[in-house]
């Protein structure tokens, strides 16, 4: 901000300048001299104005830094003269200094970014060759697909022709869609571990982890499918677990199927784990449904069987399905 002072006329600076001499400084006198309606700010332009000039005596001391803009006069301390600073350290007088010895220290080897799922390529290779497999399947046996859609529904389980013997193609498709559900299955419950758990140091390798999890979840697929075939054999004829073993084969390669855009949006658009979760458990309520309505009517036909279909669906899928929830964590206690 400009001082007031400034704006005035010439001949008020005159006057002020005038009636102080410089070189008895007296800032009393100076501020009497001025004007009664003289603001603060005018009176400390009046004293700085008057201000008697000082002797600038220069350091005749080398400048050891250099400073830009200062001139050294010739014959003074040159700079080879000077001291080197730089090359002095804190172990420089240590008897086990050496710095004439070559010697490029390594750190250790880490991850510098916590590990992603979209970055591993191994992972983008199993998923790349799912897609492949699950569109040749799809393309290949479009037609039998379509037809065992309207199996299910019309429930024809009086009619052999409709569930004929499977060839050794159709046995390997439905193989691969068993693992490929428990692969991807094992996939969305290792992201969702890697949302809500910190694995940045973890003790095993993610690979491991990721392998154990699908291990689980393919144990989880062929312990079920023992323990349903056994109990089918016990209460059951030939026909109906027949029947019943084609349905529960086309639900799960199902599973596999819807699984694959949920572990698709899961590992590279990083879907939040709220709603991967509402997905899969909508995913699941719709499949146990379809499962729930094909073994009634394949197995109890009649109502008075309603109590025993109860016990049957949750003895064998709903209380497997808590059990491989509760491994999952129990694997997670050990591991993590």
């Amino acid at each position: 901000m400009r001082d007031s002072i400034q704006n005035r006329p010439p001949a008020s600076q005159t006057f002020i300048r005038a009636t102080v001499r410089k070189k008895d400084f007296h800032p009393a006198d100076i501020i009497e001299s001025l004007p009664e309606d003289a603001t603060p700010a005018q009176q400390d332009s009046a004293v700085q104005a008057n201000l008697p000039e000082r002797m600038q005596v220069r350091s005749t001391r080398p400048d050891t830094l250099n400073l830009p803009g200062w001139d050294i006069p010739s014959g003074d301390v040159s700079f080879s003269t000077l001291p080197s600073f730089q090359d002095e350290g804190f172990f420089q007088h240590s008897p086990v200094y050496h710095p004439e010895i070559p010697f490029r220290p390594f750190g250790r080897i880490s991850e510098p970014l916590p590990y992603l799922l979209r970055n591993d390529n191994w992972v983008a290779c199993i998923l790349l060759c799912c897609f492949f497999v699950v569109v040749s399947i799809l393309a290949a046996n479009r037609s039998g697909i379509q037809k065992r859609i309207q199996i299910f529904f019309l429930n024809r389980v009086d009619k052999d022709q409709l569930f004929g013997t499977k060839t050794g193609r159709e046995m390997r498709h439905a193989v691969f869609l068993y693992l490929q559900t428990g692969l991807l299955a094992g996939l969305i419950y290792f992201d969702y571990v890697q949302t809500t758990y910190d694995l940045f140091m973890v003790p095993v390798s993610y690979h491991a982890l990721l392998g154990i999890y699908i291990a689980v979840c393919w144990l989880y697929l062929c312990l079920k499918q023992v323990v349903y075939a056994f109990v089918n054999w016990v209460f059951f004829d030939k026909q109906a677990r027949k029947t019943w073993g084609e349905s529960y084969s086309f639900l799960v390669a199902g599973e596999g199927i819807l699984f694959f855009p949920l572990a698709l949006v899961m590992v590279y658009f990083n879907l939040p784990a709220h709603l991967a979760l509402s997905y899969l458990v909508l995913l699941l309520i719709f499949v146990k449904l379809l499962l729930f309505y094909k073994t009634f009517y394949i197995f109890f036909h009649s109502f008075h069987g309603v109590l025993h279909l109860i016990v049957y669906f949750c003895a064998l899928e709903i209380m497997p399905l808590f059990g491989l929830w509760q491994a999952l964590i129990y694997t997670n206690d050990i591991l993590l």
